[in-house]
């Protein structure tokens, strides 16, 4: 895969500054279904971070020796059960965690789902505790609950990434999809 582009930094406002010790590289998706909706995991529950009580992309970490888009694709069927028809590079979103002390560089992917045929997922533990379903929503639904600010910490910092990279998409479709069918050309 090329050079991603960085689309937007985010600084972690909500908890004190204490220094970053690691940067974790991740997947996220964009992810929608035929009639064109998206899906979303309903995060619920407690841990570390507080109450949690949103929405947040599929997606997750890179593994030793993967590349980004093969992240995606696990990640998929990992938290979904769903295959990927189609994947188109958005860019990066690089934010930072100061309860854990983390810098996140998260790669964005427009993907679309074939939601014909639904596997077995294979969810971590936490991720079977936290994500109580998954959530389809037409694109101005999405941006209205990711762009509410009523929710606990938690809720705000994720849901803040998702939605800028949600807004950024709909705001540049059309010319990141150009790009796709001049690099299949070449």
């Amino acid at each position: 895969m090329s050079e991603i582009p960085v689309i937007k930094q985010f600084k972690d406002d909500l908890w004190p500054y204490e220094g970053y010790d690691h940067v974790r590289y991740t997947a996220r998706a964009l992810a929608r279904n035929e009639e064109g909706k998206f899906a979303f995991l309903h995060i619920v529950g407690e841990d570390f971070f507080g109450k949690r009580n949103h929405l947040e992309t599929i997606g997750g970490g890179m593994e030793e020796g993967e590349f980004i888009d093969d992240t995606m694709v696990r990640e998929i069927k990992e938290e979904s059960g769903y295959e990927v028809r189609d994947m188109v590079l958005i860019g990066a979103i690089i934010d930072t965690y100061n309860l854990i002390h983390r810098i996140t560089y998260s790669t964005f992917f427009l993907v679309d789902l074939d939601t014909t045929r639904c596997f077995e997922t294979h969810k971590t533990e936490e991720e079977e505790i936290l994500i109580k379903e998954i959530v389809w929503l037409d694109p101005l639904e999405a941006l209205e609950r990711l762009e509410r600010e009523d929710g606990s910490r938690c809720d705000r910092i994720v849901q803040r990434r998702d939605a800028f990279a949600l807004r950024y998409y709909l705001e540049n479709a059309t010319d990141l999809l150009d790009k796709k069918e001049e690099k299949e050309k070449d």
